[in-house]
């Protein structure tokens, strides 16, 4: 058996997606660390599998969820695509405020930004041409305080998740061209209805 698919299948709009929310996450966090005076340092990552460690300071980890498609046709599937926006902060005791406290700030402060960056009407269409997206959304933002305290550092992690209305396209078959009739059987009228018969 050989490949029947010639053409070079092209990345997947969710794939192009993915990659546009973090680039759009990272430019907006740098921006706004510059206009706030934010001293957190900011790092945005794709799909990351290894643990946040202690050692950083807010971590941002963008990946795919889910997709569900609900138009679909030969060449073309549309549906919501659903992403994970996890972010990852910690701190220290300080002389007057405890780790949890100084974490919960920290971590409140980043988690707003990025709901307020992926919620603007002006990333409606996450910067794509019309048409390409069908919109966008936060659904929900999720806390879970007391991630793991390790060695006096207190971590934290908040998950927004977000949505996409995204079409996948594919090329249509072109299909076989029928060169004649093959078949020993064919077709006959008759006054009792259509009937198979053997070619003579």
């Amino acid at each position: 058996m050989t490949a029947i698919i010639e053409n070079i299948i092209p990345a997947q709009n969710f794939e192009i997606v993915q990659n546009k929310i973090g680039v759009i996450l990272l430019l907006e966090l740098l921006n706004q660390k510059k206009l706030q005076c934010i001293d957190n340092e900011i790092e945005v990552f794709l799909s990351r599998q290894t643990p946040y460690d202690k050692s950083e300071d807010v971590m941002i980890n963008v990946s795919m969820a889910q997709i569900n498609y609900s138009g679909k046709t030969q060449i073309d599937s549309q549906g919501l695509t659903t992403y994970n926006v996890d972010i990852y902060c910690n701190s220290d005791e300080k002389q007057c405020t405890t780790g949890s406290e100084n974490t919960r700030i920290v971590l409140n402060q980043i988690t707003g930004l990025v709901r307020y960056i992926l919620s603007s009407t002006k990333y409606k269409t996450l910067g794509f041409q019309a048409g390409f997206i069908g919109g966008t959304m936060v659904d929900s933002i999720q806390f879970l305080d007391n991630f793991g305290n390790q060695e006096a550092n207190f971590v934290s992690m908040s998950r927004i998740v977000f949505t996409a209305r995204l079409n996948e396209n594919q090329l249509a078959w072109e299909g076989i061209a029928l060169l004649g009739n093959d078949t020993n059987i064919k077709l006959d009228s008759t006054n009792k209805g259509y009937k198979l018969t053997f070619n003579n």
